[in-house]
């Protein structure tokens, strides 16, 4: 396969697969996370125990610096690549997402 100068691929559309794919991974993991913790929390009673509390505080620290990265990469990268704009604004959010499934499917 040829490439191009800047090690990216010549074939059209190529540049798309990876941020497509970390969406696609996006979409099918927050359901899973989204109900592991609701399970969690609604399993642990009232008032949550110490592991929850902290798995409260983690959920809201990880979400606001994932959504924090991803906002100083859509205001600092310049859009002239979509793919590479795209792929930059999704790849904190993926990567958060993706950490949590794992973990939290571990058991």
């Amino acid at each position: 396969m040829a490439t191009t100068k800047h090690g990216g691929s010549s074939i059209p559309g190529a540049s798309w697969v990876r941020p497509w794919f970390q969406l696609l991974e996006i979409s099918v993991s927050v359901p899973v996370v989204i109900g592991f913790r609701t399970v969690r929390i609604v399993a642990g009673g009232w008032p949550p125990d110490a592991r929850e509390r902290r798995e409260l505080v983690r959920m809201v620290q990880e979400k606001a610096e994932a959504f924090g990265q991803a906002a100083v990469a859509a205001v600092t990268t310049p859009p002239r690549d979509g793919a590479r704009f795209v792929g930059a604004v999704v790849t904190p959010v993926h990567r958060s997402v993706v950490g949590n499934r794992r973990r939290l499917t571990r058991g």
